[in-house]
């Protein structure tokens, strides 16, 4: 499961959602208005260095990673978070059974941080 949640902190599908302000607010040196949308960047969030040891590496054994903010939080935490988990849990064991000794071969293009991100292409070789 460590593989699962570093995967959808350091690569999520979705890296942003967007907010609305119901009350005036300050944050920091900027005010929302009530009314207001407001796009949160939880990529950004989920490579934040403050609370991430070298928040751009890859590491599936960190030690007591922080909870990641990929489905969002509070009353807006995503019903289908347990759901992609199991998914992409059953995905990872299956890939590393089929493809053994995987190894990305040449550069992987991604597309851009809005909206559905990923790979544009992943070449890859293995045993």
């Amino acid at each position: 499961m460590r593989a699962v949640e570093e995967t959808m902190r350091h690569s999520p599908s979705m890296c942003s959602t967007v907010r609305s302000v119901t009350d005036d607010v300050t944050i920091g040196e900027y005010r929302f208005p009530a009314g207001s949308f407001i796009l949160v960047n939880t990529y950004a969030a989920n490579r934040d260095g403050a609370i991430y040891d070298d928040p751009t590496r890859f590491d599936i054994i960190r030690d007591d990673p922080p909870p990641i903010l990929t489905f969002g939080g509070g009353v807006h935490y995503c019903l289908g978070a347990n759901l992609a988990r199991l998914e992409l849990a059953e995905a990872l064991k299956i890939l590393a059974q089929r493809f053994p000794n995987p190894r990305r071969v040449g550069t992987v293009p991604w597309k851009p941080l809005l909206g559905l991100s990923g790979p544009t292409r992943l070449p890859m070789e293995f045993d």
